[in-house]
C-alpha cells in the first residue's frame, strides 16, 4: 500500500505534543503513516500514547555507522548520477555560509538514509514538519524517490511553524523560498504565519499555502468539576525559552506579593531558562510561592490543568525575532476551562479574544499583566465566564476532529483517499 511518511526532528518529543495528537489522529483515520525521525529522544520520559506509534519510527542512521557507510555506499553505486546531482545540488544551495552548509549536508545525508529504507518503494507521500531541515529533507528525498524527474514519489509538503519561519527564514530565506516553491502544499498552524508567508514571499502562489490549526483532542481536556479553595494557582506550562515571557509573569507576581495578593505559581517544563527563572523568584520574594515541576508528560499534565485556577503565559518577541506562533498549551488550557491571560503577540488573539475567552495585555507589561492577574484571582465570576467562553471557542475551532489536514493529503495520496473514505462510510 503506497504510505505517507512524516519526517520529523527528533521523535519521541516532550514538547511537541501537537505533532503526536496529528499523527496519532491521522493513523486512528487509517492513514497508511510511517515516521522518519532525524534524532532519538533527547529525554527519556515520552507521553504514553507514544507507545502507539513507536513501530512505525524509522530513524536516521547514525553518522559513521555500519547502517550508514552502506547507505551511502549503495546510493553512490546503484545511482551515481542521482546522488552526485543532489550533492550537487546542496553544496550549491549552501553559497558561503556555515550555517546552510551544515544544514544542507545534515538534510542530503538524512535524505540518502530515507531513499534506503525497505519501504521507501512505497512512499506516496513525504511531509516534513517544520520549514527548515525536516522540509529540505522531503525537498532531497523526494527528488531521490523520483529520480530527478516528476512523478508519484516526487511529492512533498510540509508544515511551517513559527521559530523555523521568524528566525530560521531569516538565517536561510533561500532555503525557505526553495521549500516552498517545490512544495505541492504548506501548512501553517495561525492566520498570522500565513499572511507573512504570502507577504515575505511574493513568487509562492498563496492558495498552495493553508492555515490549519493544530488540533486539540476536547476529550482529554475536560473541565475540572471544582476547582480548589486555597491561594489562586497562577499555571504556566512550556519550554522555559526567553520567548515564553515567563521573566515577566515572575515579575508580576512579586508585585502581586507586594499587593498582597494571595497566590501560588506553578511552572510546569524545563529549559534553558530554568536556573534564570528560580533566581528571579528568589531575588522577587516569591520562592516560597513558587513551584516549578520540570518535565510533565501529557497524561500528568491534565491532572496539573484541572487542580489550577488560570492560565498565564506572556509570551514576546525576542532581539533575535524568535516568537511563538499559537501555543498549544493555550489551547489546552481554554480547553481545560482555564482563563487565560497573555499577550497580543503572533496569533494569539486568533484563540484569546480580550474579556471574551481571556485577557490580552502588551507583550512586556509588567503592571498591566499583575492587573490582569490580580482581577482574576479577585473576581471568581469573571474566571468562570471567561473559562466557559474559551472552552467552547476551542470546541468551536480547534477540535482536532475538525482538522482538514487528511482532506489535503488525500488530494496527494490514494491511499489516504481510501482510508478516509472507509472510516467514513463505516
Amino acid at each position: 500500500m503506497d504510505e505517507l511518511v512524516y519526517i520529523v526532528g527528533e521523535f519521541p518529543s516532550l514538547s511537541e505534543t501537537f505533532i503526536l495528537r496529528e499523527m496519532l489522529d491521522l493513523v486512528d483515520r487509517g492513514v497508511p503513516l510511517r515516521i522518519y525521525a532525524l534524532k532519538r529522544p533527547r529525554s527519556g520520559r515520552r507521553h504514553a500514547d507514544c507507545a502507539r506509534l513507536m513501530e512505525r519510527v524509522t530513524y536516521r542512521p547514525r553518522r559513521g555507522s555500519i547502517q550508514w557507510l552502506a547507505g551511502h555506499a549503495a546510493m553512490a553505486l546503484a545511482r551515481p548520477g542521482d546522488y552526485t546531482r543532489l550533492l550537487a545540488r546542496a553544496l550549491r544551495e549552501t553559497g558561503s555560509s556555515r550555517y546552510r552548509l551544515r544544514e544542507r549536508l545534515v538534510a542530503f545525508d538524512a535524505a540518502v538514509g530515507l531513499a534506503r529504507t525497505p519501504f521507501a518503494g512505497r512512499i506516496r507521500h513525504l511531509h516534513g514538519h517544520f520549514a527548515g531541515v525536516p522540509a529540505t529533507v522531503a525537498r532531497y528525498a523526494a527528488e531521490l524517490l523520483g529520480g530527478g524527474r516528476e512523478g508519484p514519489a516526487s511529492r512533498y509538503s510540509f508544515t511551517a511553524h513559527a521559530q523555523d519561519i521568524y528566525v530560521g527564514g531569516q538565517k536561510d530565506r533561500a532555503g525557505l523560498e526553495a521549500n516552498l516553491r517545490g512544495a505541492a502544499f504548506v501548512v501553517t498552524c495561525t492566520g498570522y504565519n500565513r499572511e507573512h508567508l504570502i507577504r515575505e514571499h511574493l513568487g509562492v502562489p498563496a492558495e498552495k499555502i493553508h492555515r490549519v490549526y493544530h488540533g486539540i483532542d476536547t476529550r482529554r481536556f475536560a473541565p475540572a468539576k471544582e476547582r480548589g479553595t486555597g491561594p489562586a494557582q497562577i499555571l504556566a506550562v512550556g519550554r522555559l525559552l526567553p520567548k515564553k515571557g515567563l521573566h515577566h509573569l515572575v515579575a508580576a507576581c512579586g508585585a502581586l506579593r507586594e499587593r498582597g495578593v494571595a497566590f501560588q505559581l506553578i511552572v510546569a517544563g524545563d529549559g534553558p531558562e530554568r536556573d534564570r527563572l528560580e533566581r528571579l523568584a528568589a531575588g522577587h520574594g516569591i520562592a516560597g510561592n513558587t513551584t516549578f515541576l520540570g518535565e510533565v508528560v501529557q497524561e500528568e499534565l491534565v491532572a496539573v490543568y484541572a487542580q489550577a485556577d488560570l492560565f498565564a503565559l506572556p509570551c514576546v518577541v525576542t532581539p533575535e525575532g524568535d516568537r511563538d506562533g499559537l501555543p498549544n498549551v493555550i489551547l489546552e488550557a481554554m480547553a481545560s476551562a482555564l482563563p487565560v491571560v497573555s499577550t497580543r503577540v503572533s496569533a494569539i488573539p486568533e484563540a484569546v479574544e480580550d474579556g471574551v475567552t481571556g485577557l490580552l495585555v502588551p507583550p512586556g507589561d509588567v503592571d498591566a499583566l499583575a492587573a490582569a492577574l490580580e482581577k482574576l484571582i479577585r473576581d471568581a465570576g469573571l474566571r468562570q465566564r471567561l473559562g466557559e467562553a474559551g472552552r467552547a471557542r476551542v470546541e468551536r475551532d480547534f477540535d482536532i476532529w475538525n482538522s482538514p489536514l487528511a482532506e489535503l493529503f488525500a488530494r496527494e495520496c490514494d491511499a489516504v483517499a481510501h482510508a478516509i473514505a472507509g472510516k467514513e462510510t463505516r
